[in-house]
């Protein structure tokens, strides 16, 4: 039994041949379900990006302010 979908003549309507791949007709939902979650990941990674940003920055003042970023680290002579 052969499951693929095969052409035997060029001469027929291709609208009688039927689709020729699956979830035919939900292409908008997927494209629109896709840009949601690339819209939704984008801000995440935007807003993770700028905490880890700020936190870098709020250690290096601290650095050149003199005060240690952590209570077991030293200032060296």
């Amino acid at each position: 039994m052969n499951l693929t979908p095969t052409i035997e003549a060029w001469n027929r309507n291709p609208l009688d041949t039927g689709p020729l791949y699956p979830f035919v007709g939900t292409e908008l939902i997927l494209g629109v379900l896709c840009l949601i979650f690339f819209l939704i990941f984008m801000i995440w990674k935007f807003r993770s990006e700028q905490n880890t940003y700020n936190r870098q920055v709020s250690a290096l003042r601290k650095t050149s302010s003199g005060e240690p970023t952590d209570p077991g680290m030293r200032r060296a002579p």
